[in-house]
């Protein structure tokens, strides 16, 4: 009898790899105008090698597209032969891995294909090594100094200051290498001296807005093949974009809305689904950020009560993560009739909506074009609906237990 493990295809991924956060899509839309200034910048660096020392800072929070815009055009540039028969090449380092200047050139060496010794150089013997390989092989060289931030902040600004006059230290006229710097913060973590040497060049990243980010998950699974698309729906990509997009209060992180539908994916998996549900992106969500409990602790009883309906609404409709307020008012009614509470009247249930959305427990919007009528749609993003279900019963006890616990 066999020993294999009976692997089954996914019926959710098509690609799994797809959804790395090493990753380096075919297209990066709006980081168009990103790519272009940093091709704009090494322009006369790759026309005409050697003539000048072309330092370009990109800068902007987590999860922005710094990273992927810089190994985008990496990889666009390696291997490039000029005009005048040389080479370009491209290497990414990473300083929250290499922290120090040799560490970092260790790196360098390795990915020029140099048998590169852990001991036995100075940094100053290595830096000429390399760049004597430069000079003997005809080559030029782009690096990536993504995470900077930890070199000025890891008490490494000598590598810092090192990195941006690397020709003036090894003392050649000739420019043989272009230095990419990705920093999340700038002023705050770099001395004037550096400063002064980087502050030419820079290419800003803002957050992404709901819409881009939705775009941004569209392109994996259509173009890039990462989900089978009959797995996921507009719903599903939706919810993540509102809970991530900057214009929605969110982080703006590109990274985050990946991560929350590659987990969302592997709890549909895991239970045999063919389908992600709004229910695997609470999950997911829950996992990365959880909701402090005081959130719900300090509620009003009536608060509570109308949380549970939700909940309980939207476990019925489990393929939808919003509905409309009126149908969440019937629930909310009947919630207070099965705890002997008397139910608010409708401008305090629709305060109490307003309150909860303003915590970020729930989301509350007007309803689009397209909709009979106009309505408030009502949903909740950030905790798993079962463990909340859970959790506001045990406290709703524990409160009418007391006498309410109702506040004026």
């Amino acid at each position: 009898m066999s020993n294999a493990i009976p692997w089954s295809r996914s019926r959710i991924f098509r690609d799994e790899s797809k959804l790395d956060v090493d990753y380096v899509p075919k297209s990066l839309p709006h980081r168009e105008d990103q790519i272009k200034l940093l091709r704009d910048y090494f322009k006369p660096f790759i026309a005409n090698p050697g003539s000048i020392f072309v330092k370009v800072i990109l800068l902007g929070d987590v999860g922005s597209g710094k990273t992927v815009v810089a190994k985008k055009f990496g990889l666009s540039v390696n291997g490039l032969k000029t005009k005048g028969g040389a080479l370009i090449k491209f290497s990414y380092v990473n300083c929250h891995a290499h922290r120090s200047f040799f560490s970092i050139l260790q790196k360098i060496g390795r990915d020029l294909g140099l048998s590169v010794p852990r001991r036995g150089y100075s940094r100053e013997e290595l830096l000429y090594m390399l760049w004597s390989h430069l000079k003997g092989a005809n080559e030029y060289l782009i690096v990536t100094i993504d995470e900077a931030d930890f070199l000025a902040k890891g008490g490494e600004s000598d590598t810092l200051y090192n990195l941006s006059r690397l020709t003036e230290v090894v003392g050649d006229v000739v420019h043989r290498i272009g230095v990419i710097f990705v920093f999340r913060e700038l002023e705050l973590t770099l001395d004037r001296s550096i400063w002064s040497t980087l502050q030419h060049n820079l290419i800003r990243f803002y957050p992404y807005t709901c819409q881009q980010l939705v775009e941004i998950l569209w392109l994996r699974i259509t173009e890039e093949g990462a989900i089978y698309e009959n797995a996921v729906s507009d719903e599903v990509i939706d919810m993540i974009g509102e809970l991530v997009g900057h214009d929605k209060g969110g982080r703006g992180d590109a990274r985050l809305a990946i991560e929350l539908l590659h987990r969302a994916g592997k709890y549909a998996e895991g239970e045999g689904r063919e389908e992600i549900l709004p229910e695997d992106v609470r999950r997911a969500y829950s996992d990365i950020i959880p909701l402090p409990k005081d959130s719900l602790v300090n509620l009003r009883l009536e608060e509570k009560l109308l949380l549970l309906a939700l909940t309980r609404l939207l476990q019925r409709k489990k393929f939808v993560s919003k509905i409309p307020i009126g149908l969440l008012e019937m629930e909310y009614q009947e919630v207070c009739e099965e705890y002997g509470v008397p139910p608010k009247r409708h401008t305090t249930v629709w305060e109490y909506v307003r309150k909860l959305s303003g915590m970020g427990v729930i989301t509350a919007e007007r309803s689009g074009r397209g909709q009979r009528g106009r309505t408030t749609l009502v949903g909740l993003s950030v905790i798993p609906l079962q463990t909340l279900e859970k959790e506001l019963i045990k406290m709703l006890r524990e409160d009418l237990k007391r006498g309410g616990n109702v506040r004026e």
